[in-house]
């Protein structure tokens, strides 16, 4: 798999927002509503860089609540 250098620049910042959160988490257990917004924006990163989808139930609807699978599984 080849991840493309914009794509690693934006997997570095999610990481050191994640940090950054785990830190506030960790010093003051409280969390900052613009952390939640920067939570959601790595869960968006990492299903769209590393392909990640939702498994579809037999009758190919999104089964958004279950694990996530790779792209190139679910195809099967």
């Amino acid at each position: 798999m080849n991840i493309a250098h914009d794509d690693r620049l934006a997997l570095l910042k999610a990481h050191n927002d994640l940090k950054t959160i785990l830190q506030t988490i960790w010093d003051c257990q409280d969390i900052w509503m613009s952390d939640v917004g920067k939570l959601e924006s790595l869960y968006c990163d990492l299903h769209r860089i590393l392909k990640f989808v939702p498994k579809e139930d037999e009758d190919g609807r999104r089964m958004t609540y279950a694990d996530w699978v790779l792209a190139e599984e679910d195809a099967d």
